[in-house]
């Protein structure tokens, strides 16, 4: 999504924090690879979505309607997976630690799904127009997001630079040996390619195993592989064995332009303590040495879930040729029992009843 020249300017100055020349630390929650920051409206804390790969930043109607919040115009904006035109309110102050921004506007966008796929509410969202006007370190195996100068914010790592376009963030990826530029995207905790990136990294590698069947949390999309690649390099560091999903072509939002790459999700940059300069339109990365990959998140059954707001566990997507596919289990099951017990565990590569969602 863009905005014109005076209107980029008007947003510039209008968020303009209130800065201080000390670093604070600011206790965050870590939510399925998402992050959670505690930001202050009229006095009262609400969760916000720290997401880099989004260029405005968002408010709930429902939050919005409790604040007394007024729509002051419409905005269209794009998705990664779907084209909106939203209304558009204004708070007066908006404050995270010790930052205040003035004046600050806010799409409304329905965050449920989003709060049902993570287990959390989720009242807002932190887009980059706000979170260019901050340096900050984010570390997430320590729960913590350090805001302060540069100077103030410890060891940095080495730096990588970013391209800004279009209200993105750009980052250089190399996927094997395919060089490709990614959207950085704090916002979702699964690296995602096009299909345009997926067809020309096939030409050049052919994966030892595809799982199909991988569906996206929230709003229904195309369905997606998921592949391992050997290596991937992020800055001046590779990883080794890097599960990423290729997504189906998509008939509208950010994946539907023949020149978008794909996106950088938490996955990946949850190895690392990440210091954003995005104003300055660039990252540094340091490996996080207290990062610990989980061995079960793809030992699986075959099923994706998400709360289903009811105390319950919905079956979201099946995948192919998997125990679960095998075993009968549909899209919109839902779990009632793992191993006897009433309420599934944190991992779910145990074998589970089922019983039929309502329709």
């Amino acid at each position: 999504m863009s905005v014109s020249p005076r209107r980029a300017v008007l947003l510039l100055l209008l968020l303009t924090p209130i800065c201080t020349l000390a670093q604070e630390s600011i206790p965050v929650t870590i939510a399925g690879g998402a992050v959670l920051v505690p930001v202050k409206i009229s006095d009262r804390t609400f969760n916000f979505l720290l997401d880099t790969g989004s260029s405005r930043s968002v408010i709930d109607p429902v939050t919005a309607a409790n604040l007394g919040l007024v729509s002051d115009g419409t905005q269209r904006i794009q998705k990664n997976f779907r084209d909106l035109v939203v209304d558009v309110t204004e708070v007066n102050t908006l404050t995270i630690g010790k930052q205040t921004f003035n004046h600050a506007p806010l799409d409304e966008v329905t965050l449920a799904p989003v709060s049902k796929a993570l287990g959390n509410p989720v009242d807002g969202v932190l887009g980059s127009d706000i979170l260019q006007q901050l340096t900050f370190k984010l570390s997430y195996s320590k729960n913590t997001l350090l805001i302060g100068p540069l100077s103030k914010l410890g060891t940095l790592g080495k730096p990588a630079p970013l391209r800004h376009s279009e209200n993105e963030f750009l980052v250089l990826v190399t996927l094997i040996s395919m060089p490709t530029q990614l959207v950085l995207d704090t916002g979702t905790n699964s690296t995602n390619l096009s299909s345009k990136t997926w067809k020309k990294l096939a030409r050049v590698w052919t994966p030892k195993q595809i799982v199909e069947g991988i569906a996206r949390a929230g709003n229904p999309t195309s369905q997606a592989i998921l592949v391992c690649l050997p290596s991937l390099q992020l800055g001046n560091d590779v990883l080794s064995d890097q599960a990423v999903r290729a997504q189906q072509p998509s008939d509208a939002g950010a994946f539907s332009s023949e020149e978008f790459g794909g996106i950088l999700g938490s996955d990946i940059l949850q190895q690392f303590e990440i210091t954003y300069d995005l104003k300055n339109n660039r990252i540094f990365l340091r490996p996080d040495t207290l990062y610990k990959r989980d061995p079960y998140r793809y030992v699986t059954v075959g099923i994706q879930i998400a709360n289903n707001g009811q105390g319950g566990f919905e079956i979201m997507s099946v995948w192919k040729d998997s125990p679960a596919a095998r075993a009968g289990l549909q899209q919109r099951d839902v779990l009632k029992a793992v191993d006897g017990e009433p309420s599934p565990p944190n991992r779910y590569q145990v074998c589970c009843t089922r019983r039929r969602a309502p329709r």
